[in-house]
């Protein structure tokens, strides 16, 4: 767990000394803390706002629910040695100023990787970003002929006005690609129909890409590389990452607050945010043996989801306010783990099964994403993706079944 500093922090302007208060029973408010500013949540957004803080004398606390990592979905799990990422965390950013942030933090640990990516579809792979000759050697002649016509017709009438993804997609690949290359996975990814996701995340997510240009990036490369106008993400073939998994940069950044002296306290769940109606007065939060610590300072952050932050609110706010954080969803992820006593599986950094008949959505090798995650060279371990909501029937699948 973190610690706070053994010294006393200087006083300046805007500092808040830390005073404690004990108080016997359990249930009562433990311990109150005060700082300057006061940081829920120690996942990437959490730990770079308490780095750069702290790294310009601002005292801060950043709390965590997880009673020993941090991270959150960007953490990195392990198992006798074997290192697994959640998700697959590229490090890319078109912000030099990100970019600057992760190498100052992780130094010479933060390596740059190749990508390979496919896309399994009728039992063959497809490359992905795509190469032309190799999505036609693999539709066949008469399938790629009814892609051109669909994506001709498209073009000369498209879906107007464009209301959501499906529309979106279809207007810039045609329909026959959208059902090919789009519709399977992106319903598994959401767990809801394409036509019901809003164009304006399709506009976002895949801000730049059409046909024509996956077509131009895969006979001319080049014009995707930094540096050279705008770079389409989903099509980068190379990006950063850490040595030892997503994890490592947190880590970093975690150990970086406390050498400026800051704090990052583990086992904290903030279960109550405390206000007066314009201002947040303090975070009260619980550690796993039902001690609660109540956090004072003048500014506060919270990474919290946002259903949680409006539910943890006290006075509660609105109805309506309420009503609306209520009615957010959230889609779960699931991740079985495979050790697998081959040294080399697949070349593939992941690939996503766009398949129908199955509920598999992506398959991470994290072998390919870093050699260190591995420790035995004789070895792989895959990383088999499902999406879910909590509760549904994938979700409470037994470790056997899934």
């Amino acid at each position: 767990m973190g610690t706070e500093p053994t010294r006393p922090l200087p006083i300046r302007a805007g500092s808040w000394p830390h005073r404690w208060t004990k108080v016997d029973e359990p249930d009562e408010v433990a311990v109150v803390a005060s700082y300057e500013t006061v940081i829920a949540g120690a996942g990437p957004a959490g730990l770079t706002a308490g780095y750069e803080l702290s790294r310009h004398g601002h005292p801060c606390v950043v709390l965590e629910a997880d009673p020993h990592l941090v991270g959150g979905i960007s953490r990195t799990d392990q198992y006798k040695g074997y290192r697994f990422d959640i998700g697959g965390h590229r490090f890319f950013s078109k912000s030099a100023e990100i970019n600057a942030i992760w190498q100052e933090i992780l130094g010479d640990q933060f390596l740059r990787r190749s990508r390979l990516s496919r896309i399994y579809y009728n039992r063959k792979f497809f490359h992905y970003p795509l190469k032309p000759a190799n999505a036609l050697l693999n539709l066949g002649p008469i399938q790629a002929a009814l892609v051109l016509a669909s994506y001709l017709k498209a073009r000369i009438r498209p879906i107007r006005p464009e209301r959501s993804f499906e529309d979106w997609v279809v207007n810039r690949f045609g329909r026959r690609l959208f059902e090919i290359f789009f519709k399977t996975y992106t319903e598994k990814l959401w767990g809801m129909p394409t036509s019901a996701i809003s164009a304006d995340w399709a506009a976002q997510r895949i801000k730049g890409l059409s046909l024509l240009g996956a077509v131009v990036n895969a006979l001319l490369p080049s014009r995707n590389k930094a540096g050279q106008g705008e770079v389409i993400k989903t099509l980068i073939d190379s990006f950063h990452y850490p040595r030892l998994g997503p994890g490592q940069m947190w880590e970093a950044a975690r150990d970086r607050i406390l050498q400026a002296g800051g704090a990052v306290h583990l086992d904290r769940r903030v279960e109550r945010i405390e206000h007066d109606g314009s201002t947040v007065t303090a975070f009260v939060a619980r550690d796993s043996s039902g001690r609660r610590t109540r956090y004072h300072g003048r500014h506060f952050l919270s990474t919290l989801p946002i259903r949680h932050l409006i539910h943890s609110m006290v006075p509660t706010p609105p109805p309506e306010v309420v009503a609306a954080a209520s009615a957010l969803k959230y889609r779960d992820f699931l991740t079985v783990v495979l050790i697998v006593a081959e040294p080399h599986v697949f070349p593939d950094t992941w690939i996503y099964i766009h398949e129908p008949s199955v509920r598999l959505g992506r398959v991470q090798n994290f072998k390919n994403w870093s050699p260190d995650l591995v420790p035995d060279p004789s070895r792989s371990s895959l990383g088999l993706e499902y999406f879910c909501f909590e509760g549904d029937d994938l979700w409470t699948m037994d470790d056997a079944a899934l």
